[in-house]
């Protein structure tokens, strides 16, 4: 598929059962292969469950998910608004542009914490996290074809 592009995006709703339409959204990608598009799925999911639990208010209640083919890499994006997204990105080991996920337990809620990230780096070739002034930003770059 060298040299092939193509893209798509879809506008999603702040909410938890959102996931169900970015599913479907995934899969009526037609430059993706069957395993791409679960790898996808996958990845997306935990980022969009993330954002939509941990980064609320999404200022206008929308994230925006876009997914293209360049060559060999498929890259997904998800930008939106959250107040508390920067504080978030900055905490990350490594910084955002590196956004090595190391899982930790959180004490006081009684669970690991940070393991749907680390997935997402094995899923992904590159995980990055980009905040800014007027919308904060997700990348995650797959090799195509794994």
């Amino acid at each position: 598929m060298t040299g092939r592009r193509a893209e798509a995006a879809v506008v999603l709703e702040a909410i938890p059962s959102s996931i169900l339409s970015f599913e479907d959204f995934i899969g009526s990608l037609a430059f993706l292969s069957p395993r791409e598009r679960s790898r996808l799925k996958v990845a997306g999911g935990e980022i969009l469950d993330n954002i939509v639990k941990h980064a609320t208010p999404v200022d206008s209640g929308r994230i925006r998910a876009r997914a293209s083919r360049r060559g060999d890499s498929i890259l997904l994006g998800f930008y939106f608004r959250s107040p508390s997204f920067a504080a978030f990105a900055a905490g990350l080991v490594g910084g955002a542009e590196s956004a090595s996920a190391e899982p930790l337990f959180d004490p006081a809620r009684r669970r690991w914490r940070g393991i749907g990230l680390l997935m997402c780096r094995n899923l992904a070739s590159r995980v990055v996290f980009r905040p800014g002034e007027s919308m904060d930003r997700i990348f995650l770059e797959f090799e195509g074809g794994k």
